[in-house]
């Protein structure tokens, strides 16, 4: 079931789901919007990418991989980011989320940015239950036009669910507790 403005709000009040920080405002009538946080991970070009990546290794980890090969970027106020067609740059969400294992989400793109052709997460929408930190979107320009990403833009969407039976155990992979590398 997906949660509606007021159930979110009693989720925060009852302590079984904080986002940090928040304003009201973020808060619609069944999602929560979530902002940009102040760096990005702008990966290289194909042609510069160099060698390739073997994420079926045994060991591997793919975000100290990216961080390895990426750039990181402030964003500063009066510099934002252009983000060229065909360019993926990793971002994280300035909001830092604590799950109770009664709660799930998904991450959804913004339709005011898809219209553009920003793809605000490529394919990996689910939060699952427990979750605690920051989210790393993989935003991608597939449009025909260059994209000003600012620090504290509306980037990205909460859908909030009630997962059905709770689980004893929350997420425990290797993005737990997640913040910005920077």
């Amino acid at each position: 079931m997906i949660l509606s403005r007021v159930a979110i709000r009693a989720e925060i009040e009852a302590h079984r789901l904080s986002i940090q920080p928040l304003d009201d405002s973020q808060i619609g009538v069944s999602s929560v919007d979530l902002t940009l946080s102040e760096s990005l991970l702008v990966m290289p070009n194909i042609e510069d990418a160099g060698d390739i990546i073997e994420p079926s290794k045994l060991g591997f980890k793919v975000m100290p991989e990216l961080i390895e090969r990426g750039e990181l970027r402030p964003i500063p106020e009066r510099d934002p980011y252009i983000l060229k067609p065909r360019e993926l740059v990793l971002g994280w969400t300035r909001e830092n989320l604590q799950f109770a294992t009664s709660l799930a989400a998904r991450v959804e793109g913004k339709s005011t940015l898809a219209r553009l052709g920003l793809s605000a997460h490529i394919t990996a929408p689910t939060v699952i239950a427990g979750y605690r930190g920051t989210l790393c979107l993989e935003m991608y320009n597939c449009g025909p036009y260059r994209i000003k990403l600012e620090a504290g833009m509306a980037i990205a969407q909460l859908v909030l669910e009630q997962v059905e039976l709770p689980t004893r155990e929350g997420y425990d992979g290797q993005f737990l507790n997640q913040l910005n590398p920077t």
